[in-house]
C-alpha cells in the first residue's frame, strides 16, 4: 500500500481514537472492549445509509428557490443534523441499549458517544479520500482541524442525546419532552455549527466583521463540551441502571 494512502488514513482515524480514549475515562467501571468496538463500527456503518440520504435529500433541497442562508439552515437541521443524529442514535440503540452491558446511567451516554465517534471516523476517511477540503490538504492539518470541530461535535451532540435520555428514564413523566428535548438541542447545535463553517459564511463574516464565522462554530463546540463535561461528572454519581 502507498505510503501517502497509509499517512493519510492513520490522519483520518486519529482524532476520533484520541477523543475516544477521553470519554472512556470518563466511567467508572471500564466497559467490554469487545461491545466498545462493536458500538464504534455500528456508528461507522450507520454512515452508509447516512450518505445515501443526504445525497438525495441535497438534491431535493437544491430544486427550491431558496436564499442561500435559507438553504444553509435547512440543511443544515434537517438534512445535515436530523439524519445524523436519528442515525447515529439508532445504530447505538440497536447494537446496545438492550444489553446487559449497560449496567449504570453514564454508559447510555458513553455509548452514544462511542457510536457517534465511530461515524465520525468513517466521515473523517472520507474526506480524506475524496480531499473535499482543498484548503486543509495538509493532512496533519485537516487532521487536527477534525479534532478540535467537526469529530468533537458529533461526539458531543450525541453525548447530549444520551444524557437527556438518562434525564427522561429519570423523570419518566417528562419523558417524551426530555427526549425530544435532548434531539433539539444536539440536532440545532450541529446544524449551526455547519452553518457557521459554510464557505459564503465565514467570507461574509470576514468582509462584515473583520473575522471569521468558524469562531462561532468553535464557540457552539467548547460550551457544549464544558456543559456535557460538567453533567457526565454528575451522572458518574448516579446509582441505578438505565434501560431504553
Amino acid at each position: 500500500m502507498d505510503n501517502n494512502i497509509l499517512i493519510n488514513l492513520s490522519f483520518a482515524i486519529l482524532p476520533g481514537v484520541i477523543w475516544l480514549l477521553f470519554f472512556l475515562r470518563k466511567d467508572n467501571l471500564p466497559e467490554p472492549k469487545k461491545q466498545i468496538i462493536k458500538v464504534f463500527f455500528c456508528g461507522a456503518l450507520a454512515a452508509i445509509p447516512i450518505a445515501l440520504i443526504e445525497l438525495w435529500l441535497l438534491n431535493e433541497l437544491s430544486t427550491l428557490n431558496l436564499s442561500y442562508k435559507a438553504y444553509y439552515i435547512i440543511k443544515g437541521l434537517f438534512v445535515i443534523g436530523l439524519t445524523e443524529e436519528i442515525f447515529k442514535y439508532m445504530a447505538v440503540r440497536y447494537s446496545i441499549f438492550n444489553s446487559s452491558h449497560i449496567d449504570e446511567p453514564i454508559d447510555i451516554p458513553l455509548y452514544m458517544i462511542i457510536g457517534a465517534l465511530g461515524f465520525a471516523t468513517a466521515e473523517n476517511t472520507l474526506f480524506f479520500c475524496t480531499q473535499q477540503f482543498l484548503m486543509l490538504n495538509d493532512p496533519l492539518i485537516l487532521s487536527f482541524t477534525r479534532f478540535i470541530g467537526a469529530t468533537l461535535l458529533h461526539a458531543l451532540a450525541s453525548g447530549t442525546i444520551g444524557l437527556f435520555l438518562v434525564l427522561a428514564f429519570r423523570n419518566l413523566k417528562f419523558r417524551h419532552i426530555l427526549i425530544a428535548l435532548g434531539f433539539i438541542i444536539a440536532i440545532s447545535a450541529h446544524a449551526f455549527f455547519n452553518f457557521f463553517l459554510e464557505s459564503s459564511i465565514m467570507k461574509e463574516t470576514i468582509s462584515e466583521m473583520g473575522y471569521s464565522s468558524s469562531l462561532y462554530a468553535l464557540a457552539i463546540v467548547y460550551v457544549l463540551f464544558l456543559i456535557l463535561s460538567i453533567c457526565l461528572k454528575e451522572i458518574k454519581k448516579l446509582k441505578g441502571v438505565c434501560k431504553i
